[in-house]
């Protein structure tokens, strides 16, 4: 496992007197920016430490406000409330004097309800083998790909003038070991913006706002096994685009939901 690794970043990050600090390698890069997942995850793990308790994530809103690069990474935690059940934080992600991104969470204890209703079902697909590989491809392929193995199920591969709004992908960790909340953000974010499918040519594409609801607090799987992540255009126009995803784990529970607010550059 090399020092670059997902859980290392996440294991080095260190707490100071009142923030905390950790080191991006460019290994993780997506063209100027960090890949977005890493980003997220590291500050909702500042959160965690900071609340020192193991109640469950319920929410995250990400705001990506400008490229977080490789190098030194500052991160201010602070409680908003703390009630009897639930309790609301901020982080802000910090690069050079500059708040880069700001993760709103929600964390809340589990509380009996006489409600159940089920999430959707994993859709039934083609396997992870069966499916479409990605492929690496030096200097057109995002560095931060390198840690991952995704493949295509659903939907049409980037750049090839497609018309479906609708993908899913098979993704894994090229790391073993469990699971973490970090690991399951990372890997929400791994599938390619839906547009980029329908355009003939590269072109670059930037998150703008990210939002997370988690269905349950109890995740039992490893990051190298495969999960399933759906995501489905909803609009795009004026140079944006929206996208919701459903995530499911690697037994086929349905664990998360996200919407996401894109810029694309075509």
């Amino acid at each position: 496992m090399s020092s670059s690794s997902f859980s290392q970043i996440i294991n080095s990050l260190q707490r100071k007197d009142d923030y905390f600090e950790t080191q991006i390698p460019a290994t993780w890069m997506q063209g100027r920016a960090s890949f977005g997942g890493l980003v997220a995850a590291l500050g909702v793990e500042a959160l965690q430490q900071t609340l020192g308790t193991a109640i469950p994530l319920r929410t995250a809103q990400v705001a990506f406000i400008g490229p977080v690069g490789d190098g030194l990474l500052r991160i201010e935690t602070t409680i908003l409330r703390q009630g009897r059940n639930v309790t609301s934080m901020r982080a802000d992600l910090i690069q050079g004097e500059q708040v880069a991104c700001t993760v709103l969470a929600c964390f809340g204890a589990s509380r009996e309800s006489v409600l159940s209703v089920s999430a959707p079902a994993r859709p039934e697909v083609k396997s992870p083998e069966e499916s479409y590989c990605f492929p690496r491809k030096e200097g057109l392929t995002p560095k931060f790909l390198d840690h991952f193995d995704i493949r295509l199920a659903e939907g049409e591969r980037p750049f090839t003038s497609g018309s479906d709004k609708n993908h899913g992908i098979w993704v894994r960790f090229n790391e073993p070991g469990p699971a973490s909340m970090a690991h399951i953000i990372a890997l929400a974010d791994t599938p390619p913006p839906i547009p980029l499918s329908m355009l003939s040519a590269p072109a670059n594409g930037s998150s703008l706002t990210w939002s997370l609801e988690f269905l349950t607090d109890d995740i039992q799987a490893n990051a190298d096994e495969w999960w399933y992540v759906r995501a489905e255009l909803t609009q795009c126009s004026n140079g944006y685009n929206q996208q919701r995803y459903s995530i499911w784990s690697p037994s086929g529970e349905a664990i998360a939901f996200a919407n996401q607010v894109m810029a694309v550059f075509a």
